[in-house]
């Protein structure tokens, strides 16, 4: 893990242009608000858990349980020290887009190249998530299965999984959708094949 951000056409400002704001809400509201409150909590962290250990057959007490558990609670605590800028163990639409802001800044300043800690693990589990058969290589149906279980129209992600994959020439391994998520969180580009990450076909 330890994946380096790549820069995708990003301008001076820290800023985020309407695109990135549009794909950054949309990860918010698809993967993390599972409850729609419209703010991230611990509680959404355990109902998005509990959904994928369902979907894998880990039951409680399995080790496979039991590590998504620890994950998801050092996904949240780390998440949570970096975007939960008033403490109230809650972070809304304003503190995510805010924390990305951030980062963006830090990061056209020299300051960091790498995805914060947090996203790292997450990503390790988002790939792990898709990659039912443990096989290192996620496909079209495992890829359509899982995000179905968010909302996504089969139809819809098996579209995208083509586009992003290049008509499925190009192995979606880890390390290519750490470069896709990395095009996703950082490219202005309305084409780019990163964007369609997350099942959607535009923002």
């Amino acid at each position: 893990m330890g994946q380096s951000l790549e820069k995708h056409g990003e301008k001076d400002s820290f800023q985020l242009s309407q695109l990135r704001k549009k794909k950054l809400l949309c990860e918010f509201n698809t993967f993390f608000d599972i409850n729609k409150d419209g703010v991230i909590t611990l509680s959404d962290f355990h109902s998005v858990r509990e959904r994928i250990c369902k979907l894998n057959g880990w039951k409680p007490g399995s080790d496979k349980y039991d590590k998504t558990e620890e994950l998801f609670r050092d996904i949240w605590e780390s998440l949570k020290e970096q975007a939960d800028s008033n403490h109230d163990n809650k972070i809304t639409q304003e503190e995510w887009i805010r924390m990305w802001e951030q980062i963006n800044e830090a990061e056209s300043q020299g300051k960091i190249n790498k995805f914060p800690h947090w996203l790292t693990s997450y990503l390790w589990y988002r790939f792990n998530m898709y990659d039912r058969t443990c096989d290192g290589i996620v496909d079209v149906e495992e890829f359509c299965y899982v995000l179905e279980s968010f909302g996504i129209p089969e139809r819809q992600s098996r579209q995208c999984f083509v586009i992003m994959t290049q008509n499925e020439t190009k192995p979606l391994n880890f390390d290519y959708f750490c470069k896709l998520a990395g095009e996703y969180y950082r490219s202005d580009d309305p084409g780019a094949l990163g964007n369609f990450i997350t099942g959607r076909l535009a923002f």
